[in-house]
């Protein structure tokens, strides 16, 4: 297609290229074309016109339709895209929210203008907000916060303009659009609209009002600020909480938690079946086939789920989360005198892991993140309401136990989806899930990049290098980089880490590579080992499946860049080493020495390596001299060979040390 695109482009203007591909696009919207690689060639084709050596052409939207770069955003959500083409296409949507003027002129404004119009295209604005919660850079949440924030003035103006009021001009819009950015409000709202926290325009508000005392206009100017916050805390209500029409049934799903004390009848006929009515309203709203619908589900469940935890007054926090984590293990037993005494709302939940559906699965793993995060928020509140009654420092131990308590959570739940789940997307969900609950972010100043020549020292047996690798790490239960282990890989293997340092990338599995994460290493002893080698064999068909389309727009994880398959394989793998190291059970789980001999084969080159890197240290370790043995047996036969490579790097050793044990019929 692209070709013709090209052939043809000498023929045409722009625009009516545009048009043109405009009118493709929309006809694969109108025949709703499921298709991925036909969307794929149809981004390739807008690119091509929209882009000017790499850049995005503001001018160059002008032609296109606001619904085809929708319409792209949600075949990206649908195919997992990679996280780049799909900043760029939210990049690309808020920028056909204004109109811009072509050319600088004094007697015009030059800033730009909102085009609301667009929103009624897209079909309001609850687009923006279900993008916006599900944002995962820091990049995206600003662009789609600027377009919430420039969609709530217009709605204050439009009021204004409604009651013979004056307007608010750009002179006045500028200096609180300016220290709402400073107080990181982008990330706040954000919060709101993740978890459905009410309040955060009042907190915002207390903190900027302060900042507009040396304006001269500083009364209208909080007046203004006001009105924004409330209008964003009302918006945000509406998109993180059901219409009051279902505030009876929800009260009622609240109310009658279990299916005996429903279906015994002792509750009178009348409100049984409210309550069978309400539960079934629920069922059907989050196995619903429409999107919309589906998140209002969510949002009724997540309610639930957390009601099961804040509303018992008799019962602390911790005990009250902790029976959550219970009933949740629980619901994994096929044995239905024990399910049938857990909440429905529990059963619910783990009863999307039972459609055939992957994206009815895939609302487990949505309401499950929500849970965590609000799970997390409630233990942070019960600490702040007990230093304030208490003088005293933050305890480390409690830190560690509230981490612990939702790991608990995250690791009963996710053993749920590690039984059956075979659909890659939600397998990269499940992923994303473990790695932002286990790591840690570490501030740019303290991260440390991949080192030259120090797993080689380790392998060999040098002492002249003193730093550990992660084995050793884990045995002191220290928060954990991973760069001693993967020290060399770049140079040897031909993997070039330096443009992972120049993209940036919200994931944290590839902030972890980097050594821009750390990782609590008490936490990862609490994680079941097959939470990191189900996925990693899972998705070991990503390297080579579909490279086209890996290339083309990332799609499933595919491709090389940083966020994709391969970053989240090799850290699956580290971790999954530093527990074998830490916990010998955990070792014979996976298969002892004979699953990371089968990852040699492994077509991720990293993989292979980190696996060849730890069961060399294993043997360095467990069997010196046994390995001692083998290594002067593999140098003798690499000088009868006059083959240096036999002990260049520690998957060529480990490949050497197994084809000698095999040639002597020793075995290993």
């Amino acid at each position: 297609m692209l070709q013709w695109m090209r052939r043809w482009s000498t023929v045409f203007s722009c625009s009516k290229l545009s048009m043109m591909i405009v009118f493709i696009i929309s006809f694969g919207i109108r025949i709703e074309e499921k298709e991925e690689s036909v969307w794929a060639s149809g981004l390739s084709c807008l690119l091509y016109f929209v882009c000017d050596r790499g850049e995005i052409c503001r001018n160059r939207l002008k032609c296109l339709d606001i619904r085809v770069i929708q319409e792209l955003l949600k075949v990206s959500r649908r195919n997992s895209w990679a996280e780049v083409v799909h900043s760029k296409l939210i990049c690309m949507l808020t920028n056909m929210f204004y109109q811009v003027p072509d050319e600088p002129n004094k007697t015009v404004s030059s800033t730009p203008m909102f085009l609301v119009d667009q929103v009624d295209l897209i079909g309001g604005i609850g687009f923006i907000f279900l993008e916006y919660s599900l944002a995962n850079s820091r990049e995206e949440r600003r662009n789609l916060y600027l377009v919430l924030f420039d969609y709530v003035l217009h709605q204050i103006n439009e009021t204004c303009m409604a009651t013979s009021v004056s307007e608010y001009t750009d002179d006045e819009i500028q200096p609180l659009a300016t220290l709402l950015t400073l107080v990181d409000a982008p990330e706040a709202f954000y919060i709101s609209v993740k978890l459905g926290v009410e309040g955060i325009g009042e907190i915002l508000k207390r903190s900027v009002s302060a900042a507009l005392t040396r304006y001269p206009n500083s009364e209208r100017l909080n007046v203004l600020l006001e009105k924004i916050t409330e209008k964003f805390d009302s918006i945000i209500s509406s998109f993180t909480h059901l219409d009051k029409e279902f505030t009876h049934m929800i009260q009622i799903t609240k109310s009658y938690q279990f299916l005996d004390d429903i279906e015994s009848g002792v509750l009178g006929h009348s409100v049984c079946t409210k309550a069978k009515l309400a539960w079934a309203t629920l069922h059907s709203l989050i196995h619903s086939d429409k999107i919309a619908y589906r998140h209002n589900g969510y949002t009724w469940l997540g309610d639930l789920l957390i009601a099961e935890t804040s509303d018992d007054r008799n019962a602390s926090i911790w005990s009250t989360i902790r029976n959550l984590q219970q009933q949740i293990a629980h619901a994994g037993v096929h044995d239905s005198s024990i399910s049938s005494k857990l909440p429905l709302s529990i059963s619910l939940m783990c009863g999307l892991l039972k459609s055939r559906h992957n994206f009815i699965r895939w609302g487990f793993l949505f309401v499950l993140e929500r849970l965590l995060m609000r799970c997390k928020f409630l233990l942070d509140e019960n600490e702040q309401q007990s230093r304030s009654s208490e003088v005293g420092l933050i305890d480390e131990d409690s830190r560690l136990e509230k981490a612990n308590v939702v790991i608990d959570i995250m690791s009963n739940a996710l053993s749920l989806v590690a039984q059956k789940e075979t659909d890659r997307i939600n397998i990269l969900k499940m992923c994303d899930i473990l790695f932002s609950q286990l790591c840690l972010k570490v501030l740019p100043a303290t991260a440390t990049p991949i080192s030259d020549n120090i797993l080689s020292g380790l392998i060999f047996g040098s002492s002249e290098n003193k730093k550990v690798d992660s084995g050793e790490c884990i045995s002191r239960e220290v928060n954990c980089r991973w760069d001693e282990f993967m020290d060399g890989f770049d140079s040897r293997v031909g993997y070039n880490s330096s443009t992972s340092w120049t993209c940036e990338t919200a994931s944290i599995a590839a902030l972890l590579l980097r050594g821009q994460a750390v990782v609590p290493m008490q936490l990862v002893a609490r994680v079941p080992a097959a939470l990191f080698y189900w996925p990693l064999i899972q998705l070991a068909s990503a390297a080579t499946d579909d490279i086209a389309q890996g290339v083309a727009v990332g799609s499933k994880g595919r491709g090389n860049l940083p966020g994709a398959t391969s970053d989240i394989r090799a850290s699956l793998l580290l971790l999954l080493i530093g527990k074998c190291t830490a916990d010998p059970a955990a070792f014979y789980d996976v298969g002892r020495e004979e699953f990371f001999r089968e990852l040699l084969d492994d077509t991720d080159s990293r993989v292979a390596y980190y696996s060849s890197a730890f069961l060399l240290k294993r043997m360095m370790t467990e069997e010196p001299e046994k390995y001692q043995r083998m290594l002067q047996n593999l140098i003798f036969r690499a000088q009868q060979s006059n083959n240096e490579k036999l002990l260049e790097n520690p998957y060529l050793q480990m490949r050497g040390i197994i084809q000698l044990s095999n040639d002597l019929g020793t075995g290993l």
